[in-house]
């Protein structure tokens, strides 16, 4: 009588099978994790390669707009992401600052050209 009420407990291998892809289905968390960490690590580079570019722009009396415009896109887009994840007062405000300093930078770039 034990036996067969422990096998009515126990989940079948089909159903095991069918959890477990289900919660991989996004892959797993070291996967994840790896991917997350990896693609901050970047972004750090691409921040300090973009100081670099500003800071010998403006050494050599170049205009920099270029390079404020592409930082200023990916922190707003950032800011959207988030927006869109948390719904967060703090983001709304963020974001229309980041759009501020873009369509500022935006407005100067396209100035050079006239």
């Amino acid at each position: 009588m034990e036996e067969s009420s422990q096998e009515m407990q126990q989940p079948s291998k089909e159903e095991i099978l069918a959890r477990s892809r289900r919660e991989n289905r996004g892959g797993d968390e070291r996967e994840r994790t790896v991917r997350i960490q990896g693609e901050s690590f970047s972004l750090i580079f691409v921040f300090l390669m973009g100081l670099v570019l500003l800071a010998w722009k403006r050494a050599h009396g170049l205009p920099a707009e270029d390079v404020l415009i592409m930082f200023w896109t990916a922190t707003a887009a950032g800011r959207i992401y988030r927006l869109a994840q948390r719904r967060n007062t703090s983001d709304m405000v963020t974001l229309a600052i980041c759009l501020a300093f873009l369509g500022y930078n935006l407005v100067k770039f396209f100035q050079i050209f006239r």
